[in-house]
């Protein structure tokens, strides 16, 4: 048994530290990204996306209570049941990626737990016949500065002796890691993650609260293929927490290279691009991936969820240049983690840098060196396995002049890429590709017939208000909350309110609120409509559910004499072998087969 368990352990430090050095990671969601980051939607780009990336991490699947939730204030291990799909459709998305050779992140909070009821009331959950609860002594003894304790006094309850092996936070209760009881739960929720959901590795949130040598015992125990810690602070201090997550002195974990992103930061907010090439010197701001000692170790980003800006939040997005960010990073040594909303707004563009990166051979310990540093422009050469690959960004990277050997593949806004000429004579295969998934998608747009969609809700409350809001950068239909009172029609008797919405490319959306008014009770989001649907909202009390019973209201039968009539699926694709029991479109009539 000590024989497997080392090999085990060896197994997984060898994995972490070497066969991941090729890899390039998409983070694939955003802050309140709900529509465009739902399971469904992101499997059907599993094709797509395994084209370039090797990973994708994804939020806190967990069920976190009702209504939109990101995932941060977890509730539940077991259900997975989120604001981003079903158990379900995780599991069909995961499934999906590893078959194409994408492996899937999860979003791991296990610094903090929510409750069900109350200051200790934990929700109970039971999984393979075991039943599994945190108890009021698995708080932290100073959780919340005191205010728990005092609470706990209240209630006639005891928390743990314990005080927090790491930063507080007041947002819920701050678990106690050294008890039995939590270091249980969390491991058994580890496996469960990779054993039985399929998940590849894991994102650890906020691993500030609690001590580096545990998140080592949990990795040692899990065995995940890829482990990540978001330790938000400076290079010094992450480096002395990698140390601190050692197993017979081997880290068990990468971290976030926060000091590369806010450097990059600030060479496009300050137009000054010498600011990339840092001073070693400065061991708090000097960026990991900048550093051959920790490179290995570091996963490099120029955006993420928390820092791209929000509501309520002092963020500082980097959004005067992107494409220049991007590039920068994807020619650096380190594990590359590109933002979702970057990916989807510059497609093409990262396409070929991660392209470019591959052919080169540039791996997480790649040497670097400087070739260029202005105040308009910078440049470094990286040499990978396979090649050599020179990036040039800023406002005049023209200025540089190129060695012999070399060949521009790329450019785009601020950036140029040279590969040298012994790989550069694979690039037209990358251009081939690229070219070939345009042609794709404008075959998938030609065979796209633009259409109505329809809302239908029947309601038992009125006044009813519908806030409607789309794809195109969230433009409102219907105005500012609360929206406005639809039309109502009959259907067998009965009065439904309705909304009609035009669509007019494929890859439009539209989403709905059912609500009653300013300050009255409304639904949750309904996100990711194109096509009719038919909706039942309820009001209790001060709460208004939906319900979708489409297929139940909807549907007509297939009827002969339409039979040579194109048919169109609910996206507005024309079909050519539809599948029996699958929902249709024929002459602007719903059929099912």
């Amino acid at each position: 048994m000590l024989k497997k368990t080392l090999f085990t352990l060896l197994s997984l430090l060898f994995t972490l530290s070497s066969s991941a050095q090729h890899e390039v990671m998409l983070q694939g969601f955003y802050w309140d990204g709900y529509s465009d980051c739902k399971w469904q939607k992101l499997e059907k780009q599993a094709e797509e996306l395994a084209q370039y990336f090797d990973l994708i991490w994804i939020p806190n699947s967990g069920y976190c209570g009702g209504g939109n939730n990101m995932g941060y204030l977890p509730l539940y291990y077991w259900n997975q049941n989120s604001s981003f799909g079903t158990e379900a459709e995780l599991r069909s998305m995961i499934k999906t990626f590893k078959e194409k050779g994408l492996g899937t992140i999860a979003d791991v909070v296990i610094n903090h737990h929510n409750t069900s009821n109350g200051w200790f009331g934990f929700p109970q959950e039971t999984y393979n016949g075991v039943t599994y609860q945190f108890q009021s002594t698995d708080i932290c003894s100073n959780d919340d500065g005191g205010a728990a304790l005092t609470q706990a006094k209240k209630e006639g309850v005891s928390l743990s002796p314990n005080a927090d092996t790491g930063e507080g936070w007041d947002g819920c209760r701050d678990l106690d890691h050294k008890s039995e009881n939590v270091n249980k739960i969390i491991k058994a929720y580890l496996k469960y993650l990779l054993e039985d959901l399929g998940y590849t590795g894991f994102r650890y949130d906020m691993v500030k609260g609690y001590s580096a040598s545990i998140l080592a015992d949990y990795n040692s125990s899990s065995h995940p293929q890829f482990s990540v810690g978001e330790y938000w602070d400076s290079s010094s201090r992450i480096k002395s927490w990698i140390d601190g997550t050692k197993v017979d002195g081997t880290p068990t974990s990468l971290a976030f290279d926060f000091q590369f992103r806010y450097r990059v930061r600030d060479a496009v907010s300050q137009n000054n691009w010498t600011i990339l090439a840092g001073n070693p010197s400065d061991a708090g701001g000097y960026p990991l991936a900048l550093q051959a000692d920790y490179q290995k170790y570091a996963v490099t980003f120029v955006e993420n969820h928390d820092t791209e800006r929000r509501p309520g939040a002092e963020q500082d997005p980097l959004k005067g240049d992107t494409l220049a960010a991007n590039a920068f990073m994807l020619a650096m040594p380190g594990t590359p983690c590109v933002f979702l909303k970057h990916w989807m707004n510059a497609k093409s563009d990262i396409k070929r840098m991660v392209s470019a990166r591959k052919l080169a051979g540039i791996t997480n310990t790649s040497k670097y060196e400087q070739v260029a540093s202005a105040q308009l422009y910078y440049g470094v050469k990286t040499t990978g396995t396979k090649g050599s690959l020179i990036c040039v960004v800023g406002k005049t990277p023209t200025a540089y002049a190129v060695p012999s050997g070399y060949t521009k593949v790329c450019s785009g806004k601020d950036y140029i890429y040279y590969l040298s000429n012994d790989v550069a004579a694979e690039w037209n295969k990358v251009e081939q590709q690229i070219a070939d998934e345009i042609k794709a998608a404008e075959e998938e747009l030609g065979n796209f017939t633009p259409h109505t969609a329809t809302i239908y809700v029947k309601a038992n409350f009125t006044p009813v208000y519908f806030y409607l809001w789309d794809s195109n950068n969230n433009s409102q239909l219907n105005g500012n909350w609360p929206g406005k009172q639809p039309a109502t029609t009959t259907i067998n008797g009965e009065t439904w309110y309705y909304q009609t919405v035009n669509v007019d490319k494929p890859d439009y959306y539209f989403n709905i609120i059912f609500n009653q008014g300013s300050g009255k009770p409304q639904t949750a989001d309904i996100t990711n409509l194109s096509s009719d649907h038919y909706y039942e909202a309820t009001l209790t009390g001060a709460t208004i559910s939906h319900k979708d019973v489409t297929e139940a209201t909807s549907i007509s039968p297939v009827v002969s004499e339409d039979a040579s009539s194109p048919l169109y699926d609910l996206m507005g694709r024309k079909v050519t072998t539809p599948l029996q029991g699958h929902i249709y479109i024929r002459n602007n009539k719903k059929i099912v087969y």
